[in-house]
């Protein structure tokens, strides 16, 4: 397909929302309607996907993983752009149907982008968002003392597939974002024992994680090593948050959602990752979840 061809394609299925100016000219334009946030994510052959992977499937994991990014900030979406290399073999106009009915599921315009063709396919998706809730929630709020605790299982997403269709947890993180007892907020995209270290980091505490209290997906292996896979493999896209512990029972209860908040650490006034071992000693992490190589 030649890139006019994929560019009317794309002016005929996608239509700007009112005051906005989308496919067609050199720039999008939008009013903000408020404090806004922005976020890039990329997603690449061989990396995040295979190359026998269904292209409306590909579409759908670049435009959702970067749509988790406004989710753990508590944003609502207002806009996207989207820059697709595409490879021999691909086609192009289905990945791009995947992408733009996932941004449509989350109200999300696709307003502008770029194409160009390459040896791999890779798509770098940027959206927007302003706020939904009474603030932003940040990496960087949380204090020694907090619990962590994540929204959902995890582990088991590539195994599965599950790491094709990620859910960015809109609802719950609008939630989060009014409970004043809520901290700090993120998505779990490289691994629990990854991303709470940098949660910790970002808010200048150390954390400890409890493995035995981890959830694991049902999506995990019977003969893996469960309690690693739930802290190791990624891709699960669930929110990781810090809470005040005091008010931990409360929104437990309080939590109007059907997979429960499961309680995974807490945040320490010392730096460093740690987790209690099997036999219930303090030791140094010793996982690092994922971690690209650039």
């Amino acid at each position: 397909m030649r890139e006019n061809e994929l560019i009317r394609g794309l002016r005929a299925r996608v239509h700007d929302p009112e005051g906005m100016l989308g496919i067609g000219d050199d720039c999008c334009t939008w009013t903000p309607g408020g404090p806004t946030c922005l976020s890039t994510d990329t997603v690449v052959e061989g990396r995040h996907f295979l190359s026998g992977t269904p292209p409306g499937l590909v579409g759908r994991k670049a435009a959702a993983a970067a749509l988790s990014d406004l989710a753990a900030m508590a944003a609502r979406p207002v806009g996207a752009v989207c820059a697709i290399t595409v490879a021999a073999g691909w086609d192009a106009a289905a990945v791009m149907e995947g992408l733009i009915t996932e941004l449509e599921r989350h109200g999300c315009p696709l307003l502008g982008g770029d194409t160009t063709a390459g040896d791999r396919l890779t798509i770098t998706m940027t959206v927007w968002g302003e706020r939904a809730a009474a603030r932003f929630l940040t990496r960087s709020g949380g204090q020694f003392g907090d619990l962590l605790a994540v929204t959902g299982p995890l582990g088991g997403s590539l195994a599965s597939g599950r790491h094709l269709r990620p859910e960015p947890r809109f609802d719950m993180a609008h939630w989060l974002a009014d409970q004043p007892a809520v901290h700090a907020l993120m998505d779990l995209s490289d691994g629990l024992a990854m991303d709470a270290p940098r949660l910790a980091a970002a808010s200048s505490c150390g954390c400890l994680l409890l493995p035995a209290e981890v959830p694991v997906h049902p999506d995990v292996p019977d003969m893996s090593d469960t309690v690693r896979a739930a802290c190791c493999d990624g891709e699960d896209f669930e929110l990781l948050l810090a809470v005040d512990a005091a008010a931990w029972p409360d929104l437990q209860v309080r939590w109007p959602f059907p997979t429960a908040l499961a309680r995974v650490g807490m945040l320490l006034p010392q730096l460093g990752a740690f987790c209690e071992d099997r036999h219930g000693q303090v030791v140094p992490m010793p996982w690092t979840g994922y971690e690209h190589r650039v």
